[in-house]
């Protein structure tokens, strides 16, 4: 799997926090591992897959990094590795499969990293509510489409959206991808006060398609 747009946007657009711990899931080749590294320089990052030919490429891209020390990449079921947890989150970090009824490439690994049967959403809700912190965060991001589903299935399961950035990928398109902060409702503050969610607009490309300013300036961090 190449590295796509998506991970290195939601790389760039993680919240400015200073988490202890990170967890990437569904890590694929460890770049958003790498770049929360960066990003962040006191957290220790642990990276999971269920597919061990990725976990292999993870491993051997993080110990050519200078964050090497703080970078685990474990081979794993996200709901096994809820279940045995020993520590806690403070962000979860997530580019997760997303085509839920489109055709599966016949490439066993492909169809685990793009299609939701590896990674279904209630999976990926459930198992944040075990792993985040008490003030913890997730942090994913979706097609716009899929971003609604998600969103209904998180606030039925008590989160609630703090952030939406809708990204375009032309000032003349629809909005494409959807990038989401999530954090559990805290059930002392009264039901009225969660509406408040912020939204921020990102468009990749001017019309001539060539990247916008915006966009070079988000990821000038990542990409020389």
């Amino acid at each position: 799997m190449k590295i796509g747009t998506d991970a290195i946007v939601l790389s760039s657009l993680a919240p400015d926090i200073t988490p202890s711990k990170v967890l990437d899931i569904g890590t694929g080749c460890g770049i958003i591992a790498l770049c929360m590294a960066q990003k962040y320089p006191l957290s220790e990052i642990t990276a999971i897959d269920i597919d061990l030919n990725s976990i292999q490429e993870a491993r051997n891209n993080f110990s050519k990094s200078k964050f090497n020390s703080r970078l685990i990449a474990k081979e794993i079921d996200l709901l096994l590795f809820s279940k045995d947890r020993i520590e806690n989150f403070d962000l979860i970090i997530t580019n997760p499969p997303f085509f839920i009824s489109s055709l599966e490439s016949p490439l066993q690994n492909r169809t685990k990293a793009r299609h939701t049967s590896s990674l279904t959403y209630d999976t990926l809700i459930q198992a944040s509510q075990c792993l985040l912190s008490k003030e913890g965060l997730l942090c994913i991001i979706l097609p716009n489409k899929e971003s609604e589903i998600f969103i209904e299935k998180a606030e039925n399961s008590k989160f609630e959206v703090i952030k939406r950035i809708n990204i375009y990928s032309k000032p003349n398109k629809e909005c494409e991808r959807v990038v989401l902060y999530l954090k559990e409702q805290d059930n002392n503050i009264a039901q009225e006060k969660l509406s408040y969610c912020e939204d921020q607009i990102i468009i990749l490309r001017n019309n001539d398609n060539t990247y916008s300013q915006e966009y070079l300036d988000l990821v000038k961090s990542y990409l020389l």
